[in-house]
């Protein structure tokens, strides 16, 4: 009862907050004049979520009036395709992920290096923006790709990466957590970015605003996916119980960049299904990122770092390595402590040729219950050339080197060298 007391009493704050600190005007707009903006992407064609003012105010070029409507609606996304040559035999053939490079003895079948030619990172989005009478902005985004992994190379079926609405300062839906941090997000040809990162996509109800013209905040309930709980040979199965909350701050510098702060609080549950107790932990952790802009803004750095308990849930590398909590053997829940570090440069060489280098290392700090060839730790290097010859049309070239590094010590080195073209529309 105290738990459903507390969701309610924090999901009934959520309801009135969209009103709080925010004043609509009738006369506001939608802005469909397109920015000067570079040939290359600087956010790797992600999507950037806006509300409230932010919205009104962020350009929606290429959009059309939908008739007898204010609302208008833009479709973008972008055709790519991607040439794989794989080295020592990484278990993903489409993407690079800390977790999928090879370790001797480890357990897993051992293959050689291959060829792989995909276009699985395709993707398009749908965007309708309008305004109310009263001027309240609103907005409905979806977004597929094609990244179903599960699904085999001839049934490349569509995937959700986003689908949320916006209600003026208010975010429904799924879309990317509160506490990911896209300004630190890797600069890759490779579709796992570096994947020392925190954060992913979630189901969340989310509120944020402006503290003052430096400074905004956002708080968030989110669908803890992949909760990472390690049951060994217990009965039962991860099941959460209560959303997980999430907040961060954020201040826009002089420089155009931005520095993050964002925090997660979270429990972690073991559901015995009748067979054992259940058994939950808190997990917790905080994380410090952002991205400067240098040399009259044409070159920019990102960083990030983040530690906590039970973290192995909120970084991609560990997703699916159930790297956040293991079942001892009294079937009591151990929350394990992880973190990591990233950075990363782009150079313009000019306003159609960049160069990038990324660097993301992480680790747990594993119980001793953890299997030892289960992953604890690892990092990654990205080094690479992006080119538009012409307006609209990305090429790349990457190479690769990443390290795993299993609980027993025993650790494996993959390289790879990928090559994209890349049509935005």
């Amino acid at each position: 009862m105290k738990k459903l007391t507390f969701f309610l009493a924090v999901l009934g704050t959520c309801a009135f907050l969209p009103t709080f600190g925010q004043q609509w005007h009738a006369g506001d707009t939608i802005k469909t004049v397109q920015k000067d903006t570079a040939r290359i992407d600087e956010f790797r064609g992600n999507t950037l979520n806006y509300t409230g003012k932010d919205l009104i105010d962020a350009s929606f070029p290429k959009s059309w009036p939908i008739f007898g409507t204010k609302a208008r609606m833009a479709i973008g996304g972008y055709a790519r395709l991607d040439y794989i040559q794989d080295f020592d035999g990484g278990y993903d053939r489409f993407q690079y992920e800390i977790q999928n490079v090879p370790v001797a003895g480890d357990g897993r079948p051992a293959q050689s290096g291959y060829v792989n030619i995909h276009a699985r990172e395709s993707r398009i989005n749908f965007d309708i923006r309008t305004i109310t009478e009263k001027g309240m902005p609103m907005q409905v985004f979806l977004e597929l790709d094609f990244y179903n992994l599960d699904r085999g190379p001839f049934n490349q079926a569509p995937r959700l990466r986003h689908f949320y609405g916006v209600i003026g300062r208010l975010l429904i839906g799924r879309t990317w957590g509160t506490a990911s941090d896209l300004y630190a997000v890797p600069a890759t040809v490779d579709f796992a970015a570096g994947d020392a990162l925190t954060g992913t996509r979630r189901a969340q109800i989310r509120f944020e605003d402006a503290i003052n013209d430096k400074f905004k905040y956002a708080v968030g309930l989110e669908m803890l996916e992949f909760p990472g709980v390690d049951g060994r040979d217990f009965e039962g199965q991860a099941s959460q119980s209560l959303p997980l909350l999430a907040g961060r701050i954020t201040k826009s510098t002089k420089a155009g960049g931005r520095l993050f702060l964002g925090a997660s609080l979270f429990q972690l549950r073991w559901d015995g299904e009748e067979v054992i107790p259940n058994s939950t932990a808190v997990g917790w952790g905080f994380s410090f990122s952002g991205r400067e802009y240098f040399g009259d803004k044409k070159h920019w750095f990102r960083w990030m770092a983040s530690y906590g308990q039970g973290w192995g849930s909120q970084i991609v590398a560990t997703v699916g390595t159930q790297s956040s909590a293991v079942l001892n053997d009294d079937g009591k829940l151990e929350t394990m402590p992880a973190w990591n570090l990233g950075t990363g440069l782009c150079i313009n060489l000019s306003k159609t040729l960049a160069a990038n280098l990324n660097l993301n290392y992480y680790s747990i700090d594993p119980s001793e219950f953890r299997d030892g060839q289960k992953m604890k730790g690892g990092s990654s290097g990205h080094l690479n050339l992006i080119w538009s010859p012409i307006k609209n049309i990305n090429t790349g070239v990457e190479f690769m080197v990443l390290e795993r590094v299993n609980t027993d010590d025993n650790s494996g080195v993959g390289r790879r060298l990928q090559f994209m073209v890349k049509y935005l529309f």
